[in-house]
């Protein structure tokens, strides 16, 4: 068995693993939030290419994947932006009810008043219609409603409806979402992305520095 030491990139907490598979040790740094981008490409990706060949199970499969880590990264870098910016007391009227519960939603409104009324920046507009279908995907029993555009009726969608997302709206969608996403993160000074390649280096001489230099790290 080998020794996989695991860096977190957002924390740089480490941990180890003594029963790893293969062989000596290995040195990871991980970015899930990062990560979860990088999947999203590549499963829509392969929801195209399943897609121009008519094999709509795995096309299906796919854009499945593909909406719910969409959604899974957007989470993860709202999450940790709202969490950054609790620290400046000026966040604090722009806070919803309970911050420790809110919605996705909640806190994307409140990060964008935050940024609107105390930086003066304006974030483009992003349609987070499909989250609906990504939540059937996450709870496949639930009936979501929404206000159809236009009109006061609203429209159940269910299970079923997920197999009939177009692979263009959700590329769309994921657009919009890396826009917005790309503008918050320059306003509020997050980094959206982790050099996990930069951080194997660190610990790799952190490791063969002075008695301590790991603690340091």
């Amino acid at each position: 068995m080998g020794t996989h030491v695991i860096i977190d990139a957002r924390t740089r907490k480490v941990r180890a693993s003594l029963e790893a598979p293969g062989k000596g040790t290995s040195i990871f740094a991980v970015d899930l939030i990062g990560d979860t981008w990088d999947d999203f490409a590549y499963f829509s990706d392969q929801a195209v290419r399943f897609e121009t060949s008519s094999d709509f199970r795995l096309r299906n499969r796919y854009v499945r994947a593909a909406i719910a880590v969409l959604f899974s990264h957007l989470d993860g870098v709202v999450s940790e932006v709202f969490d950054a910016l609790r620290t400046e007391g000026t966040f604090n009227p722009y806070l919803p009810k309970r911050p420790e519960f809110c919605s996705l939603k909640a806190k994307m409104s409140a990060v964008a008043g935050f940024l609107a009324h105390e930086r003066g920046v304006r974030l483009p507009a992003v349609d987070l219609d499909i989250k609906l279908l990504r939540d059937i995907v996450n709870h496949p029993s639930v009936t979501k409603g929404a206000v159809a555009a236009g009109s006061s009726e609203t429209v159940l969608y269910d299970g079923a409806d997920v197999y009939g997302i177009a692979i263009e709206d959700l590329t769309a969608t994921a657009s919009a979402v890396d826009r917005w996403l790309n503008a918050v993160c320059g306003a509020a000074g997050y980094e959206r992305f982790r050099d996990t390649k930069r951080l194997c280096g660190e610990f790799a001489r952190a490791v063969a520095g002075t008695p301590g230099s790991v603690r340091e790290f």
